[in-house]
């Protein structure tokens, strides 16, 4: 699978990712911002605002109207973090010229292009009536967290355990922040990102993309950019001192217990498939420890899995318990951890686990959408190691990588949802 980078503009790159069997084209740009909590609301709110209307297509009825015309391409604008960056990202989908008798490749890129960069906005501001729908849309989905009590704990635990670091900003921001700005402040952070911000495009599919090159570059010609780059930030895994326990009482019949561990290994340390195929015996699908000690044998969780962050060096622990078996199931979770560098696993559960994680990369390919998500994640890195690169180094490793690995893994926060009555 060939994977082309070209520059089209000092700070604005494209990665071509060309695959003839999907019969869909799929594109997105990103625009990327430092990930930092006195913007992260704005940035949210503004890939609410961006699919509401273009220039072009002044509303959503029209914005629907014209991607129907072109075959029922499909589009949409969302916020992502990962890594030190917040991203807005305008994406569209729609069929590839090879089943059609008429190109649509220029009309769909400046459908997607126009969302970013020719939004239907006022002199100075963006219509109110609109803004006030889409306001309230955020504000719905900051307060949707908590409803959620397996991801509200997830997010708290992190919350806690980051404080002062990148990692602990929601990327839909806060609702303190969100109060502050109205339809008149958000075209102004509009306007003082839009052509200072690097971004990237990410085309997955089959097009000509000379072509498409040629097409953007004439598009973004219209524009005086001044792009300012994002400084990598510093990834070096924090240390863990004394292990922060922190709880919250709500009104819950099921505990909700995480625990956050820092490993020591990112994405770009050597170890960092060991950690990866370490992880999966650990907790990471229905073969791990969690699942099958913890959960099934011992009945301690209702769920129990765990999850690396490659960026910022940290696992997550997530499960949920009967308030009255808090201590021994925080207990057993970290005694099957230990069993693991202690070496006692077979060699069926080394061979299973990492099957299951070469599988998940040879997935990748099958989903266009996985195919940016993981290429994106290297723009944002030393590791630049493709899909297949990544599957060899994952055969090559041994008992005695997976157990150095986690040995490097250890215990910093405890977050405990409980019920009022526990």
């Amino acid at each position: 699978m060939d994977i082309i980078k070209k520059e089209l503009i000092n700070g604005i790159n494209l990665y071509y990712i060309h695959d003839a069997k999907y019969k869909t084209v799929s594109m997105s740009v990103f625009l990327h911002r430092r990930l930092a909590k006195d913007e992260a609301t704005s940035n949210a709110l503004l890939s609410k605002l961006l699919k509401r209307g273009t220039v072009k297509c002044k509303n959503l009825n029209e914005l629907n109207i014209y991607a129907d015309k072109l075959y029922g391409a499909l589009y949409d604008v969302n916020i992502t973090k990962k890594a030190y960056v917040q991203s807005i990202v305008c994406s569209v989908n729609f069929l590839s010229d090879e089943y059609l008798e008429e190109s649509i490749v220029n009309p769909c890129t400046e459908l997607m292009l126009d969302m970013l960069f020719k939004p239907n906005t006022g002199e100075n501001s963006f219509d109110k009536e609109v803004f006030d729908v889409e306001k309230q849309n955020l504000k719905d989905d900051i307060e949707g967290l908590i409803n959620d009590k397996r991801s509200y704990a997830n997010f708290r635990c992190i919350e806690e355990m980051c404080k002062g670091e990148e990692n602990s900003v929601f990327e839909f921001g806060y609702l303190e922040d969100l109060d502050k700005i109205d339809e008149k402040t958000i075209y102004d952070h509009y306007k003082s990102i839009i052509t200072k911000s690097p971004m990237d495009i990410f085309v997955v599919g089959s097009v000509d993309i000379d072509s498409l090159c040629g097409y953007i570059k004439e598009y973004l010609s219209e524009f005086d950019f001044n792009i300012d780059a994002i400084t990598p930030a510093d990834i070096t895994a924090s240390e863990s001192n004394d292990v922060k326990y922190v709880e919250d009482v709500f009104d819950v019949a099921q505990g909700k217990l995480a625990m956050g561990f820092r490993t020591g290994i990112t994405i770009d340390d050597e170890d960092y498939y060991a950690l990866l195929l370490g992880n999966s015996i650990y907790g990471s699908g229905a073969h791990s420890r969690l699942f099958n000690t913890v959960r099934e044998e011992m009945s301690l969780c209702y769920y129990a899995s765990s999850k690396t962050d490659k960026f910022r060096a940290i696992m997550l622990v997530s499960s949920g318990i009967e308030f009255e078996n808090y201590d021994k199931a925080k207990s057993e979770i970290e005694k099957q951890l230990q069993n693991i560098v202690s070496g006692d696993f077979t060699d069926e559960e080394l061979e299973v686990a990492r099957n299951y994680i070469t599988n998940s990369y040879r997935s990748y390919k099958d989903s266009p959408y996985a195919m940016k998500d993981y290429y994106r994640g290297q723009c944002f890195c030393k590791n630049q190691d493709t899909i297949d690169e990544a599957i060899v180094k994952i055969e090559a490793l041994t008992r005695q990588d997976v157990i150095n690995a986690l040995s490097k893994v250890k215990l910093d926060t405890v977050y405990f949802l409980k019920g009022k009555e526990a």
